[in-house]
């Protein structure tokens, strides 16, 4: 139990902690869009640059946000029918549909991370004329499916004793907005 336990409250801290670095890539976000705006507006001279890298971290702050998303309980239920029923209902609904979200994020996980290595053998830049490196940020879905992966398998094993026990026996407890 104590192994459970452990594998739940380090798969909630790690993905807190990433997402609250992860956080931060809004701020050189906002500051390349900033930049472009005002080179774009005021001197009519936009930049190669900036819009690839604005893609570039909002890619990642996507792919890399998933998991806290789930932990903080952020995704899209069907609240019409999920929210009838009580803590053990919705959580035997959440284990019934954990095996599509598992074999989603895991072939997703696959199979980005086989582009990924590609990406990284052969130094892939993008096609724009600017032609930045990409695999950096094709490193960030594998390594966001595989936080996903984790925070999911947490979430079931949390599921699993509230079926069981009727209450939650591993609550969240890092920070969630």
């Amino acid at each position: 139990m104590k192994v459970i336990e452990g594998y739940v409250r380090f798969t909630d801290w790690l993905n807190a902690k990433f997402a609250w670095i992860v956080a931060f890539l809004i701020c050189p976000m906002l500051a390349v869009m900033i930049w472009e705006i005002v080179l774009r507006y005021f001197f009519n001279s936009p930049s190669l640059w900036a819009y690839d890298i604005s893609l570039f971290i909002y890619g990642g702050y996507i792919a890399l946000g998933g998991a806290y998303t789930l932990l903080a309980g952020g995704h899209v239920n069907v609240d019409i029918v999920w929210g009838q029923f009580g803590p053990r209902g919705r959580a035997v609904l959440d284990i019934l549909t954990c095996g599509f979200a598992f074999l989603f994020i895991g072939v997703l996980f696959w199979v980005s991370l086989e582009i990924t290595i590609n990406s990284w053998k052969i130094g892939e830049t993008t096609m724009s004329h600017w032609q930045p490196i990409y695999y950096p940020l094709r490193t960030t879905l594998p390594v966001g499916c595989f936080l996903f992966l984790m925070q999911l398998l947490a979430k079931l094993i949390r599921d699993v004793f509230i079926v069981i026990d009727g209450e939650d026996r591993f609550p969240v407890q890092v920070p969630v907005p």
